[in-house]
C-alpha cells in the first residue's frame, strides 16, 4: 500500500502554453490522464486542475462555459473585467470570480495597459441552484483560533453548508476556499483531513510547511498538494512580514 505524500511545485517549474486565445498558461496540478504514465504533478483526485494564467493588457480571453464543472478565478495582480452571462464586473488583485456549471464567462483586459495574473481552479460538479459570485477577499471578516495562530478569511463555501459564514454559499463540487495569513514566529495547527484533498498556494512571504514527517521551505508561488490523510502545518519562520496563502479544497 502506497503511503500518501504531499507534492510541492512552484508555478515557475511548469512548462507554459497558450490557452483561452491570448493567455499564457502554467498548469500546476491536474488529474492523471487515462492511458498515460502520470507525472508527479498529475496528482488530483477530486479537483480537476489548478493553473496560473497571465493575460496581456490589450487582450481578451475567450468566452466559454463548462457543462460539467464549476470554476473560479483568483486575481493575483493587475485589473480586468470579467463577463458573466450578460453582466460585467471589474476585478483587481484579491478578487474572486466564481462560475457555476453552464455559465458563460470571459476575462477581458483589452482596455488595460498592464498584465493581469490569476489562478484558475476547476472541479467537476453537477446539480443546480448555485449563482455566480464576484467578491474580494477584503470583504470577508477575518477570524482566528480555528487553525492555531493563522488568521482566516472564509471566501467560498458549499451551497448546502448548514451553518454558512459567507454572504453567498455557492460551491457544488469544491468544499471551500479560504485565505490565511501567519505572522512572524507563529504557525497554524497540525491537522489532517480524512475526507478531502487540499491545496495551499503561497501568495506572499516565506515559511515552512510540515507534511507528515517532512518539512519543506515555502516562498511566493509555491503550491502544496495534500492528499487525504496527510498531517500538515504552516509556519512563518523565514520572514518578518506575513506569510499569506490560499487554502483550496
Amino acid at each position: 500500500m502506497t503511503t500518501p505524500r504531499a507534492v510541492l511545485r512552484n508555478w515557475r517549474d511548469a512548462d507554459p502554453y497558450m490557452g483561452h486565445d491570448n493567455a499564457i498558461v502554467w498548469p500546476v496540478f491536474s488529474r492523471p490522464r487515462e492511458g498515460d504514465p502520470a507525472e508527479v504533478w498529475q496528482c488530483l483526485q477530486h479537483m480537476r486542475g489548478l493553473a496560473r494564467h497571465n493575460l496581456q493588457g490589450g487582450k481578451d480571453g475567450d468566452r466559454h462555459a463548462h457543462s460539467d464543472a464549476e470554476q473560479y478565478y483568483y486575481i493575483l495582480s493587475g485589473e480586468a473585467d470579467v463577463d458573466i452571462g450578460s453582466d460585467t464586473y471589474p476585478v483587481r488583485e484579491g478578487s474572486i470570480a466564481y462560475f457555476p456549471p453552464g455559465v458563460e464567462h470571459q476575462l477581458r483586459a483589452a482596455g488595460r495597459n498592464e498584465w493581469v495574473e490569476y489562478l484558475i481552479i476547476t472541479c467537476g460538479a453537477t446539480g443546480s441552484g448555485s449563482q455566480p459570485l464576484v467578491m474580494n477577499w477584503r470583504e470577508a471578516t477575518p477570524g482566528i483560533g480555528n487553525h492555531g495562530f493563522a488568521t482566516t478569511w472564509q471566501l467560498l463555501e458549499r451551497l448546502d453548508e448548514p451553518e454558512p459564514s459567507t454572504r453567498q454559499p455557492c460551491l457544488l463540487g469544491f468544499h471551500y476556499l479560504a485565505r490565511q495569513a501567519v505572522s512572524r514566529g507563529r504557525a497554524s495547527d497540525m491537522h489532517v483531513h480524512d475526507d478531502k484533498e487540499q491545496i495551499y498556494y503561497v501568495l506572499e512571504g516565506e515559511g515552512t510547511v510540515v507534511t507528515g514527517f517532512d518539512a519543506h521551505p515555502l516562498r511566493e508561488g509555491d503550491t502544496v498538494y495534500l492528499p487525504q490523510g496527510v498531517e500538515h502545518m504552516i509556519l512563518n519562520d523565514r520572514c518578518d512580514g506575513w506569510l499569506s496563502y490560499l487554502v483550496i479544497s
